[in-house]
């Protein structure tokens, strides 16, 4: 029998969520696992560092996967979801030939990416456990601390996931493919 730890109350995320949080994932030209060459992953990191000093948005969460991204985060009133988006593709775009050594007009990017408004708490909830729990989904680990390339560990210091969370799917993302 395996024990199930529970999901946070959504009470716990109240005071993080914010109106105009947006949930975004961005995926790699043909799913070609970019993310998981060599330094690829800190490389987006580091754009999404220099992006974030522009523009000022608020990082809530963010999953580096083999093929895509997905961030959780909060727009400043100087810059909307989608010139955050714009600008972390075309800085990475124009870094990636360079360190890889490529020609520099190689496309990395499928054209369309998802911008999701989160406009309550559940949203917000269930967007941060899902890009929490995306490495575990598609069988890249068997719990979600055991993939670096996210911002699960922050969140266990931040006391709202317990160690344990994610070992199982949890309940809130069970409830939501039953619900599909």
């Amino acid at each position: 029998m395996t024990f199930i730890i529970p999901d946070p109350p959504l009470s716990d995320y109240s005071c993080y969520h914010r109106p105009g949080d947006v949930f975004m994932v961005c995926a790699t030209l043909q799913a070609e696992p970019v993310f998981g060459q060599t330094g690829m992953a800190h490389l987006l990191r580091s754009v999404l560092r220099e992006v974030h000093g522009e523009l000022c948005f608020r990082m809530h969460g963010w999953a580096v996967l083999p093929d895509q991204f997905q961030l959780l985060l909060h727009p400043a009133q100087s810059a909307s979801a989608e010139q955050i988006m714009r600008r972390v593709r075309y800085s990475f775009q124009a870094d990636y030939p360079q360190v890889r050594g490529l020609p520099a007009s190689i496309a990395v990017w499928e054209r369309r990416h998802l911008i999701e408004p989160l406009p309550d708490v559940a949203a917000f909830a269930h967007s941060l456990d899902s890009l929490h729990y995306a490495p575990v989904a598609q069988r890249l680990c068997a719990r979600p601390e055991e993939w670096p390339q996210t911002s699960y560990s922050a969140w266990v210091e931040r006391r709202l996931y317990k160690l344990g969370w994610g070992w199982a799917v949890p309940e809130r993302l069970n409830n939501k493919v039953r619900a599909e």
